[in-house]
C-alpha cells in the first residue's frame, strides 16, 4: 500500500532543514567575538522549534512507513538516507569543517585534530542529529516489539497519550518532562551534541520524547487532524511563553539570574512550552497552507536534505573569504546565507536530483518532461538512414 503524501508534513521537514542557514550563518560570525542581543535573540527563536519539530515530524514518517511497508522497509530505507550520509560526511565533510572552524575562530577548536591529523579525529560535527535519530529509531523499534507482546498495555497507553495529547494544555503539561530532561544545559537552549559519539543520554531523552509524540500523532487514529484542527489555540500559549522565555535567555549572563535555580527552571520550562505549543501549532498552519500539491514546493522540500548536507563547508569558505572585509554584521548574514544557498541550490539540480545522490537522499525522481523528450527525440525521429550514420561515426 502506498501511504498518502502528505505535502504539509513534508514542508515542515524542509523548512527545519533550510532554517540551519541563518543558524549557522550566526554561528560562524559569534567566532569572531560572539553576538549582540539581536543575533542572540534570532538564534535562539530559531533552535526553540526547529530540531523538536523535526523529531516529531520525523516520529510521524516512521510510524507510517512501519505500517505501509513494515520493519524491514524502514531499515532499508533509514540505512540508505540516513547511515549513508553520517558515514560519508563524517569522513569527508567533517574533517573539512574542523580546518575551516580552526581557521575561522578566535579561541582553541579541537587542537588535536591540526592538518591531516583531522582525518583522524571522527566526530559528528553538524551530523550529529543523524546519528541521534538513528538511536532513536533503533529505540522506538524495540519498544514496538515489546508493545507488539502486551496489546493491552499497548491500548492503554494510546488512549493516555491521546487524552493528553489532543487537550488544550498538552504543550504546558508536556514542558515538564522537557524540562527536567534539559536540567544540565549550561544554557537555556537544547545545545548541540556535536563534539562526540557518545551520546548525552539527557538530550537523546529529550528529542527521543518528540519523536514519540510524532509517531503517536500518527498510529492514534485522528490525533493529528485533531491537533491541526485548532492551530490557534497552541499558538497563543506560544505567544505568551515566548518572549519571557527570550527574556531570561538574554538575561541569563546576569549574575542574579544566571546562578538561581529558580530562574534555571523556570527558563527551561517557559522554554518548553514555547517549543511545544510552536510544533503543535505549526502542524496546523503547515495544513491550512500547504497541503495541496505544488511541483514547485515538492521540489524544494526534495532540494532541503541536500542544501543541509552540503551547506556548512561552502558557508565556512564564505565566511573565510569575507572574513577581513568590513561590512554591518546583517550584512555579513546575509552573504553567508543567501551565498551559500545560490551556491548548493542550483547544484542540486545539475549534480543530484537525477544522479546516484539523488537516489541515495530521496530515492529515484521523474526527469523533466522537455529533457525527456531531448532523448528519446534523437533516436524516435531519425530515419533508418541516419540510424545508420550515426552507428558508423560512433
Amino acid at each position: 500500500m502506498k501511504p498518502e503524501r502528505l505535502h504539509h508534513l513534508d514542508a515542515l521537514r524542509a523548512l527545519t532543514m533550510v532554517l540551519i542557514l541563518p543558524a549557522h550563518a550566526l554561528a560562524l560570525v559569534g567566532l569572531r567575538g560572539g553576538w549582540n542581543d539581536v543575533e542572540a535573540s534570532i538564534y535562539w527563536s530559531i533552535h526553540v522549534f526547529r530540531l523538536p519539530l523535526f523529531f516529531l515530524v520525523a516520529g510521524f514518517f516512521a510510524a507510517l512507513l512501519v505500517r505501509a511497508r513494515g520493519v524491514s522497509e524502514l531499515l532499508r530505507n533509514r540505512a540508505v538516507r540516513i547511515g549513508v550520509p553520517l558515514v560519508v560526511g563524517v569522513a569527508t565533510v567533517v574533517p573539512l569543517i574542523t580546518l575551516e572552524i580552526q581557521a575561522l575562530s578566535e579561541f582553541p577548536h579541537r587542537p588535536g585534530a591540526q592538518g591531516i591529523a583531522a582525518l583522524a579525529d571522527p566526530h559528528p560535527s553538524f551530523l550529529w542529529f543523524l546519528w541521534y535519530l538513528t538511536l532513536i529509531y533503533a529505540g522506538a523499534l524495540l519498544i514496538r516489539r515489546l508493545l507488539a507482546a502486551m496489546p493491552v498495555a499497548r491500548a492503554a497507553l494510546l488512549g493516555k497519550a491521546r487524552g493528553l495529547i489532543e487537550h488544550w494544555s498538552a504543550p504546558l503539561l508536556l514542558a515538564l518532562p522537557a524540562g527536567l530532561l534539559l536540567y544540565r544545559q549550561p544554557t537555556w537552549l537544547a545545545s548541540a551534541p556535536s563534539e562526540e559519539f557518545v551520546p548525552h543520554l539527557d538530550l537523546l531523552g529529550y528529542y527521543a520524547l518528540f519523536f514519540a509524540s510524532g509517531w503517536l500523532l500518527f498510529s492514534v487514529p485522528g490525533l493529528r487532524r485533531e491537533i491541526e484542527r485548532r492551530p490557534r489555540r497552541h499558538l497563543a500559549i506560544a505567544a505568551l511563553a515566548f518572549p519571557p522565555a527570550l527574556a531570561l535567555y538574554l538575561l541569563q549572563s546576569e549574575p542574579a539570574i544566571g546562578t538561581s535555580r529558580f530562574f534555571h527552571l523556570l527558563a527551561l520550562v517557559l522554554l518548553s512550552v514555547a517549543t511545544w505549543s510552536l510544533a503543535f501549532g505549526l502542524l496546523g498552519v503547515a495544513r491550512r497552507f500547504g497541503s495541496r500539491p505544488s511541483p514547485r514546493l515538492r521540489y524544494w522540500t526534495d532540494a532541503a536534505y541536500w542544501i543541509y548536507l552540503s551547506h556548512f563547508p561552502v558557508m565556512a569558505a564564505i565566511a573565510l573569504a569575507i572574513a577581513a572585509l568590513p561590512m554591518p554584521e546583517a550584512v555579513r548574514l546575509a552573504v553567508l546565507s543567501c551565498g551559500t544557498l545560490a551556491l548548493i541550490y542550483p547544484a542540486y539540480g545539475a549534480f543530484v536530483r537525477h544522479t546516484a545522490i539523488g537516489r541515495v537522499l530521496h530515492g529515484p525522481r521523474p526527469q523533466p518532461r522537455r529533457i525527456r523528450q531531448r532523448k528519446t527525440a534523437g533516436v524516435g525521429s531519425a530515419t533508418p538512414a541516419e540510424l545508420i550514420a550515426r552507428t558508423r561515426k560512433a
